[in-house]
């Protein structure tokens, strides 16, 4: 019995020590179980007698091999967690090498191959324990390999961090250009800033290639500060929005290059309306041959002294240095005529790359064969402008009797500055062309606003009434004969609506009407180039002719200021003068320092008038209307000087009696 229970213990201690041994086979580290804590105290045997535990035939280890695999298990659920906890921190820490490529390449590619472990559920612990060792190795070689560049490239990365700074600079202001307007600038920015965000996308360390110099990023810091200076920008926007509205350019005569001697004298003395309904042919006492073009190639209308010896006036000068201004800007290209004659039109342009040229043109004469041609910067060729009734033509049938507005389209304008040289074609002759409107607008709005400032208009609405403003200093139109002029009317007795206006100045148009006398010119000191043509040469032919930009349609009353010595009649027409017209009768202030109004809509008071067949108004289309003004009836045709025009809508009751067929 005794022997048998040896031979017990012997098997079971056999067994025992075989699945230990197993267990421990299968783990590279396992934590030994901790032994007992010795107990002191001895202990009664237990009541069953006999050897305790396996000897007794009781289990000699708690948990046996179960318990091992157990403690295995936690073991590489721990190494995973520390693995997922490691690879936690990925986003902030590739983030703070977003500007060292390389480093963040390396980096990025242990954090991959260490996810990859990770995902995998058959890794071993020996496996998930090398992948977050490899891992957090990569991570301090990142940070020591980070602080080993910074201190060897300390300039480059002073550099460095200022160029982001600018270009965040650069970021704000890009946002304030997002109107059309300011495409331009925003492109010249972006263009500025190409190569510096280039940079800023391959890093202080980029993967392939060199390492930038700090003398490299400086440059590019420096070109994006140029762009976006807040002086330089404020200028450049508000170019762009002058030009978003127009900007004007009166003719020159010293951009007038290249012109023959025989086209080159000095506009005559005695013209004030330098442009003319009727053929102008030349000097006076030119042989036949030399009188296809006159002998000046430029003019600006004058203006003269009321009374019976007027003198020019001009603008007093701002300064000692300063050279008189003339009062009118209106001017006039004659000619382009010699081998190389060209107009060149410099400027300043901020605005898209596209932009548009508007001008007034007409013919000299009705007999001239007309052509125009433009070179737009450094362009190998020159474009042509047409005239006529084609597809795409930039206008009109240039005519003599009638201004037109010429639409050229410029594409890719330079970002700044731009020139524009004029020139004819060979055996053509180019068409009288006046002052340049620039805009980047190509809308209709925008077009009526330019067309307005051609023609010397404003609109404005007074009481619920749209009424439309001349200013004949500043509007192209033209006369028929040349003693047609602008007078000044300033004189200390000087009275308005019996009004004194001792410190006023008024300019009134004279000589308009019959065709009898001449105006008296003896009292001009400058009497280069007198021409005594064009010459009315038919009873009442001695018209003026003005723009009137109508914004509706409508029958509009005429509202203005006049002088005249004896009764007088004033005729207003369109198209047709016999058909749509307004003249008014008997209008006379005694002598030339009173001054009165004239209001076809007044029906009382001082400013009333008589009107043929009691006719107040005239019918206007919207847009343009040629309105022609000859005298009538008294005095022989002649009709009183004039000024200060207004027309004013007949908001309630449009005429519609008067047939309109404006030019």
């Amino acid at each position: 019995m005794k022997r048998k229970n040896i031979l017990k213990f012997v098997s079971l201690l056999g067994i025992g020590s075989f699945v230990m041994l197993a267990a421990a086979s299968c783990t590279t580290s396992v934590n030994p179980t901790p032994n007992p804590t010795p107990n002191p105290e001895p202990k009664p045997n237990p009541p069953s007698g006999g050897m305790s535990g396996g000897m007794n035939g009781g289990n000699t280890n708690p948990g046996g091999g179960q318990g091992m695999m157990d403690s295995a298990a936690q073991e590489l659920t721990a190494a995973r967690t520390a693995l997922t906890s490691l690879l936690a921190s990925k986003n902030a820490n590739v983030e703070m090498y977003s500007d060292y490529a390389k480093i963040k390449n390396d980096l990025t590619t242990a954090y991959t191959t260490a996810e990859q472990t990770s995902q995998n559920s058959s890794a071993t612990l020996e496996q998930v324990k090398n992948a977050t060792s490899t891992l957090q190795t990569a991570i301090n070689t990142a940070n020591s390999n980070k602080q080993k560049f910074d201190q060897d490239h300390s300039e480059l990365l002073k550099s460095y961090k200022n160029l982001k700074t600018v270009v965040g600079k650069k970021d704000a202001v890009v946002m304030e250009l997002k109107d059309s307007k300011y495409s331009a600038i925003l492109n010249e920015i972006n263009s500025a800033s190409l190569k510096a965000e280039k940079i800023i996308k391959e890093t202080l360390d980029p993967i392939s290639g060199e390492i930038l110099t700090s003398k490299v990023i400086t440059d590019e810091t420096a070109n994006i500060e140029k762009a976006i200076n807040s002086e330089t920008l404020m200028s450049q926007k508000e170019n762009a929005d002058q030009f978003a509205n127009f900007k004007a350019y009166t003719i020159v005569k010293d951009k007038i290059m290249g012109t023959d001697d025989t086209h080159n004298q000095s506009q005559p003395a005695n013209y004030s309306f330098v442009g003319y309904s009727v053929d102008v042919t030349g000097t006076t006492t030119a042989p036949a041959w030399e009188t296809a073009l006159p002998n000046w190639n430029y003019a600006q209308r004058t203006i003269f002294t009321s009374g019976d010896q007027p003198t020019k006036i001009d603008t007093p000068a701002a300064s000692d240095e300063a050279p008189a201004q003339p009062l009118s800007n209106v001017s006039w290209i004659y000619s382009l005529a010699g081998n190389g004659a060209k107009y060149t039109l410099d400027f300043t342009y901020y605005g898209p790359s596209t932009g548009y040229l508007y001008f007034p043109y007409k013919l000299v004469k009705n007999s001239d064969s007309v052509g125009l041609q433009y070179k737009l910067n450094n362009s190998p060729t020159e474009t042509a402008i047409t005239f006529g009734n084609m597809q795409n033509a930039n206008g009109p049938t240039a005519i003599v009797d009638s201004i037109n507005i010429a639409k050229v389209t410029l594409s890719n304008l330079n970002f700044g500055a731009n020139k524009i040289e004029f020139s004819v074609p060979a055996e053509k002759v180019a068409p009288m062309i006046g002052n340049m409107y620039l805009t980047s607008l190509a809308d209709e709005a925008n077009k009526q606003t330019i067309e307005n400032s051609i023609f010397g208009n404003s609109v404005t609405t007074e009481n619920n009434r749209t009424i439309i403003s001349v200013d004949a200093l500043s509007g192209y139109s033209l006369a028929s004969d040349w003693s047609t002029f602008i007078g000044r009317y300033a004189d200390q007795q000087l009275t308005l609506d019996g009004k004194m206006m001792r410190d006023q100045k008024y300019y009134l148009i004279g000589y308009i009407g019959g065709n009898t006398g001449a105006r008296n010119v003896t009292g001009i000191t400058e009497k280069t180039n007198e021409q005594r043509s064009p010459v009315a040469s038919t009873p009442k032919t001695r018209t003026y002719t003005f723009y009137v930009n109508a914004p509706k349609a409508g029958a509009y009353y005429i509202k203005g200021v006049f002088a005249s010595k004896v009764r007088r009649d004033l005729k207003f027409s369109t198209g047709d003068m016999s058909s749509n017209n307004v003249t008014i009768q008997q209008l006379s202030t005694n002598n030339l320092t009173t001054l009165r109004t004239f209001d076809t809509s007044a029906k009382t008071g001082p400013t009333r008038v008589t009107t043929v067949s009691n006719r107040k108004t005239l019918t206007l289309v919207q847009g343009l209307n040629k309105i022609v003004v000859s005298g009538a009836t008294a005095d022989n045709g002649n009709a009183p000087n004039f000024g200060y025009l207004e027309f004013i809508l007949n908001e309630t009751q449009p005429e519609t009696t008067n047939v309109s067929n404006p030019s």
